[in-house]
């Protein structure tokens, strides 16, 4: 009877050992029970003999089903293990609309598995585990070619490098049938896996300011240098001075879009002080130039840094009606000034990547990239964000001057929804804009970012 006790209690450890190799605390799909079954018929062959085999379809322990089958391109051959997913859209028919679903098995989706082979030698070039919502955000793994059997791992988040060619101390074939979660083991102190964790709750005072704004921007109304004063008297951005408001113009918001970044700040300051910011400390200088130059006489006629200065300066009096302690801004921390990559994918191959750039910020080609990583590690902060543009080449003693300044700002909510899919909303000039179209607008831009902290006490005035 004890005999029979112990076998069957071993029978459970060895079903709920493999039950668990299905589970991980990022709640990724996992193939791997499946990948040990087919190891031999799919992972090892020569493409010549992969070539006639048909996609098949597997599940695993806990019933998720993935598809097996091989693609070609002109250098490389992949064995991809990915898992169906179910995609819900809209149809009308005979004018009713209705739901309809369909399955795939996108090589991109959160579980997706796979190894890339050289077509001519059959040996690996490499082994990716996408574990995000986002198909461009996965781990790779590649052999070093120049110490034997090592293997070395990156973390790629949109193209961009958050860590490159870090060893690992297991074999790639040894990855041919490893869980995610024993990747997750292997490389916990070595990948920065935070840069995509998510946490569900710690989003929903920005997603509450989010439908706040977008609710009220029927009301807002540009104005050159348009903003309000403390009081919610309308004044001139620059200045502080009175601004004359038309009679047509009385029951809208008139701001640029510095007056529109001021006006939301004020959302927060509002219920702890019961007046706005103040204008006058706003437009308080935040970076030295030198005196020598082309620029700083150009600054000292107009602030080349405006909007610089002014979002470094709201953020400030932000963090100090939160705390209740005066804070300037060189005191006050709120610079993003974070470098997540070391290098980016291009056309011409891996080349190293700049980062954050004192006083100008992030290149807008990498902003979405940065903004994902904050989503993750800052969830509870949305950004002020001023706008380094590049002015067309004027002429000076008859040589051409380029120059750039920050003459507008912006709003940017960046957040994962409820699927777990990264998303960011952008308010700019009374407009929301997707960041996609955000960054379309502002190409060739730097963007600085100031961070704020969300608040459920949040009211516009």
């Amino acid at each position: 009877m004890s005999k029979i006790r112990s076998i069957f209690v071993l029978l459970i450890f060895v079903l709920a050992g493999s039950a668990f190799a299905e589970y991980n605390r990022m709640g990724v799909p996992d193939s791997d029970t499946i990948r040990q079954s087919i190891a031999s018929t799919w992972f090892y062959p020569s493409l010549k003999n992969l070539r006639g085999k048909k996609a098949e379809v597997h599940s695993n322990s806990i019933g998720q089903k993935f598809q097996v089958r091989l693609e070609e391109s002109d250098s490389t051959f992949s064995v991809i293990v990915a898992p169906e997913v179910t995609l819900s859209f809209s149809v009308i028919s005979d004018g009713v609309e209705g739901k309809q679903t369909v399955s795939e098995y996108a090589a991109d989706a959160c579980g997706s598995w796979i190894l890339t082979r050289d077509s001519i030698t059959g040996k690996p070039k490499s082994i990716k585990y996408y574990f995000a919502k986002d198909g461009d955000v996965f781990v790779q793994f590649s052999p070093d070619t120049y110490a034997g059997k090592k293997t070395l791992a990156d973390y790629v988040i949109g193209g961009c490098y958050a860590a490159r060619s870090v060893p690992v101390g297991v074999s790639m074939e040894s990855l041919y049938t490893a869980s995610f979660n024993r990747v997750l083991t292997i490389t916990e102190k070595t990948l920065p896996w935070r840069y995509s964790e998510i946490y569900p709750g710690q989003y929903d005072n920005k997603k509450s300011m989010i439908s706040k704004i977008r609710r009220a921007l029927s009301k807002i109304k540009y104005a050159k240098d348009g903003a309000y004063n403390e009081f919610g008297d309308p004044v001139f951005a620059s200045t502080g001075t009175p601004r004359a408001v038309e009679d047509a113009d009385m029951n809208y918001i008139s701001v640029d879009s510095n007056g529109f970044v001021k006006w939301v700040v004020d959302g927060l300051i509002y219920p702890i002080s019961g007046s706005g910011t103040v204008v006058a400390p706003l437009v308080r200088r935040t970076v030295s130039v030198s005196p020598m130059g082309h620029t700083n006489n150009m600054n000292e006629v107009d602030n080349l840094n405006f909007a610089l200065d002014w979002t470094r300066n709201l953020a400030a009096a932000r963090l100090s009606s939160q705390t209740k302690k005066k804070y300037l801004y060189e005191e006050s921390g709120v610079d993003v000034n974070i470098t997540p990559f070391c290098a980016e994918m291009t056309s011409r191959g891996i080349e190293n990547l700049t980062g954050y750039m004192p006083n100008s910020g992030y290149n807008s080609d990498f902003l979405s990239q940065t903004l994902y990583v904050l989503a993750s590690t800052e969830p509870t902060y949305f950004y002020l964000a001023a706008i380094r543009a590049r002015h067309p080449a004027g002429t000076k003693d008859g040589n051409k001057v380029e120059y750039y300044s920050f003459d507008d700002s912006a709003v940017i909510f960046p957040y994962f929804d409820e699927s777990g899919r990264f998303s960011c909303t952008v308010f700019e000039n009374g407009q929301e804009y997707s960041l996609g179209t955000f960054l379309s607008r502002h190409g060739d831009c730097y963007v600085h970012l100031t961070r704020v902290l969300s608040s459920d006490r949040f009211e516009l005035q």
